[in-house]
């Protein structure tokens, strides 16, 4: 895997934990507005709320304004994020397939930290669920996804789709797929314009 070379329509992206820097926020939010201490490398189960202690009224509180408000926030994109999804805007539209309900609030981020890239030159398809993501993927031809919970890659692998991990403390157990730990490392799997796809 880690020989191909991706090519740009093939490719699609989760956008919480592996385009933003979701989690790291919502640790910060928890210590602001409610004194709770979360270490970042703790969260190391998906579903947080099982290895975290906090109220999960003011976990909601805060799951919801980071769901419906992301471009209000101080939501920092992952580093090199922007740089590589804005290059492969120029090649070919770029498609995010988020579990969140709705997709406008992640375009409006796009607009604050990516306007740079050209209107219609990115998709936002919001499921709902983790589980509807295949379904997507399958309607839109992709056959590489980054995404950071590993349900998700073990349900996509077996349909086709080569699920690549985005390096999180949550999904560091033992898995067969290929992980990237940057955006850098992302890049150097994706076929520019000009090199040769290895993939045939």
């Amino acid at each position: 895997m880690h020989n191909t070379k991706i090519p740009a329509r093939e490719i699609a992206f989760d956008f919480d934990g592996v385009v933003a820097d979701t989690f790291r926020l919502f640790v910060e939010l928890a210590r602001t507005k409610f004194g709770v201490a979360i270490d970042y490398e703790d969260i190391t189960d998906y579903d947080f709320l099982k290895v975290i202690k906090m109220e999960l009224s003011d976990a909601m509180e805060i799951i919801d304004t980071l769901t419906y408000r992301p471009h209000e926030l101080d939501l920092p994109p992952n580093l090199g994020a922007v740089d590589v999804l804005t290059r492969l805007a120029e090649i070919s539209p770029v498609l995010l397939v988020t579990a969140r309900p709705v997709g406008e609030p992640i375009e409006l981020w796009f607009r604050r930290h990516a306007p740079q890239i050209r209107p219609g030159y990115l998709r936002v398809r919001a499921t709902g669920e983790n589980t509807a993501k295949l379904e997507v993927l399958q309607e839109e031809g992709i056959r590489y996804f980054i995404e950071d919970r590993l349900d998700t890659c073990h349900m996509l692998a077996p349909e086709g789709i080569t699920p690549i991990i985005y390096d999180q403390p949550w999904n560091r157990e033992d898995n067969p797929f290929l992980t990237v730990k940057s955006w850098e490392e992302i890049s150097s799997l994706i076929r520019w314009q000009g090199e040769e796809s290895l993939s045939g």
